[in-house]
């Protein structure tokens, strides 16, 4: 009888531990008023834009630690910085950085449309510079940031991000 309660309650558990997420994806990603698009598409620049360079500056860091070689059974370590990927990233950040200034929180998009290329342009590069490079699950996780926010800011822009 308990061995039978307890197989009830763990298949319970199971169904709810993959029910949540089915129903977290199943949520509306637009949280403003469908009729307003161009308030939600200001507020999705501007967001993304944010998220870009926070994204940027999380990756700078990522790749000023560097990766570390140990030989002969670790008595001595080495430490390789890319210093090519770390200039990549700081111009990706200067065009993230003009890109905002341009766009004056996303109610100026017709005058911003060249930043925006050169973002979506750096972007590209850099992630197609680092993207086997690293291996490393904090860079990976902070390319795939930008990737999404870059189709934010293509979108929005009724551009195509070239990959």
């Amino acid at each position: 009888m308990k061995h039978n309660n307890l197989i009830r309650i763990l298949v319970a558990a199971a169904l709810l531990i993959l029910a949540v997420p089915v129903m977290a994806s199943a949520q509306v990603y637009n949280r403003y008023d469908p009729g307003d698009r161009d308030r939600s598409t200001r507020f999705d620049v501007r967001d993304a834009i944010a998220r870009l360079d926070n994204a940027s500056a999380r990756l700078q860091g990522d790749l000023n630690v560097g990766s570390e070689r140990r030989a002969l059974g670790g008595l001595l370590s080495f430490r390789t910085v890319d210093n090519d990927a770390i200039a990549q990233v700081r111009d990706f950040r200067r065009a993230v950085r003009d890109l905002r200034a341009s766009a004056r929180g996303g109610y100026a998009l017709d005058r911003s449309v060249d930043e925006a290329r050169a973002v979506l342009q750096r972007g590209v590069e850099l992630d197609r510079y680092l993207r086997l490079r690293t291996g490393r699950t904090s860079v990976d996780a902070d390319l795939a940031e930008i990737r999404s926010d870059l189709h934010v800011i293509a979108d929005a822009y009724g551009l195509s991000v070239p990959y």
